[in-house]
C-alpha cells in the first residue's frame, strides 16, 4: 500500500484503481477530502496492454 499522505488533508489514502495488466495499485482516492490523485501509467502495461489487443 502507498504510504504518502494525502496533499490535502494529510491521512492516508486507498486504492481506488488497479492495473488490468499487472494488478498494482494505479490510483489513490482519500476516504476523508475525496480527492482523487492522477492515474499512474506503466509503460510496460500498456505495451502488453496494446499486444493483446492486436492478438484479440
Amino acid at each position: 500500500m502507498r504510504t504518502d499522505n494525502c496533499r490535502k488533508c494529510g491521512k492516508e489514502p486507498s486504492i481506488a484503481k488497479y492495473c488490468d495488466v499487472c494488478h498494482q495499485a494505479i490510483q489513490f482516492e482519500c476516504k476523508i477530502c475525496q480527492k482523487l490523485t492522477d492515474e499512474q501509467i506503466h509503460s510496460k502495461c500498456i505495451a502488453k496492454r496494446s499486444k493483446i489487443s492486436i492478438a484479440v
